[in-house]
């Protein structure tokens, strides 16, 4: 009993830190669009296709069988119209004249400034180059060291060959919503390349599994269930009894994205047969409340399993059988996708912890049961949606 209890209890440890990972999001990466290069098509989609695997997710060959759509394009530059927007507009200041100023009022060249541009005026006295602001702050009388001239700016090498433009959309297949986008500018395809792909990807991947989830039929806080049960007994000491049905009313609450919750209370008949008295039949009605810790598996989008543990109160309505207080048990449920809900199968083995025995009889026995339940489960609050903005 012990060896058993401690493989459970290893067991389903095991399943816990697998399931934390078993998620994963079907993504279809279409040929580049575009009018790039012939290399540079080739090599973005193979990156793309290497960082969505490296993010754990699986890769599919047609945009049917996919969750979500990793289009990429590129475009020359060129091409590419750019659209400045200015978040305030820009007040023109008209150059001030004062007595520390020789610029006239009306310069040629213009001088201008503005409240975000100061522009300097250039004045030659006496073989000296003096500078001056336009907007008359900090001259420099005539005749005084001359205002230091604006540092040079370095010189930046720009590459031989067309500037291009990589931009990248991750779409829902399912509603066709682009829920990020993102672009590179770049001359070649080098190293640095490489490193703003995979940062882009990843920031697109990172809030996958959070849309994914909110979005799922299985992703709520609480289901509830009706089931009915075929519950034969059997104990070594007594004659088993195949006809012990029985029906359930459950809730689990889905605390975390792969365990729950189980609460319920089933309602079964119980029967007992003597050996020695075969003609005697001891029927009682049973009221159990099982408490179980369930792993939730979403393996596809039609699927959920659910392997689970935990232990069950037993209250006798008719006083004929006096059961064990407590019992365990251990399950797994098979669901699939039912319109709006879950049709499950729940095989389960459950045994007692202490003794039961009939009222003035001297036998004790324990009752091992292998309980089989079909029904419908049904999830309400859907959890927050938490995508997130790129």
């Amino acid at each position: 009993m012990k060896k058993f209890s401690l493989f459970i209890v290893f067991f389903l440890a095991c399943l816990v830190l697998f399931g934390q990972n078993f998620l994963e999001a079907k993504i279809y990466v279409p040929p580049i669009d575009g009018a790039g290069r012939a290399e540079d098509v080739v090599y973005f989609y193979k990156q793309l296709t290497y960082e969505v695997i490296l993010q754990y997710h699986t890769v599919v060959r047609t945009k049917n069988g996919s969750d979500y759509i990793l289009k990429g394009s590129i475009e020359p530059m060129s091409g590419i119209e750019l659209e400045i927007e200015y978040n305030e507009p820009v007040e023109e200041i008209p150059p001030q004249v004062n007595d520390l100023s020789p610029i006239p009022s009306r310069p040629i060249p213009a001088v201008r400034a503005s409240a975000h541009r100061r522009e300097f005026f250039s004045w030659e006295i006496d073989n000296n180059l003096l500078f001056y602001d336009a907007s008359g702050e900090e001259n420099y009388e005539p005749g005084s060291a001359p205002a230091p001239a604006p540092e040079p700016e370095p010189e930046v090498s720009v590459p031989d060959g067309e500037e291009y433009i990589f931009i990248l959309e991750m779409i829902n297949n399912k509603t066709g919503d682009i829920l990020s986008k993102q672009s590179i500018i770049y001359y070649t395809t080098d190293a640095s390349v490489n490193e703003l792909l995979a940062i882009i990807v990843y920031n697109m991947l990172s809030g996958l599994t959070d849309e994914y989830e909110a979005m799922d039929w299985r992703n709520k806080w609480v289901f509830f269930e009706l089931s009915a049960l075929w519950a034969p007994r059997y104990e070594s000491h007594l004659t088993p009894n195949w006809m012990n049905f029985g029906v359930k009313f459950g809730a689990e609450l889905h605390f975390a994205n792969f365990m729950s919750l189980g609460l319920g209370a089933q309602v079964i008949q119980e029967s007992i047969v003597l050996p020695l008295a075969p003609e005697e039949v001891h029927q009682d009605i049973l009221i159990e409340l099982p408490v179980s810790l369930k792993l939730v598996f979403k393996l596809s989008d039609y699927l959920m399993l659910e392997p689970y543990g935990g232990a069950l109160f037993n209250i006798s309505i008719l006083g004929t059988i006096i059961p064990s207080t407590f019992s365990w048990f251990a399950g797994f449920q098979f669901g699939f996708r039912a319109g709006s809900g879950v049709f499950f199968l729940d095989p389960r083995f459950a045994m007692d912890f202490y003794y039961s025995k009939l009222p003035d009889a001297p036998n004790e026995f324990k009752r091992r049961s292998m309980q089989l339940g079909v029904g419908y489960k049904f999830g309400v609050a859907q959890k927050r949606n938490r995508i997130k903005e790129y």
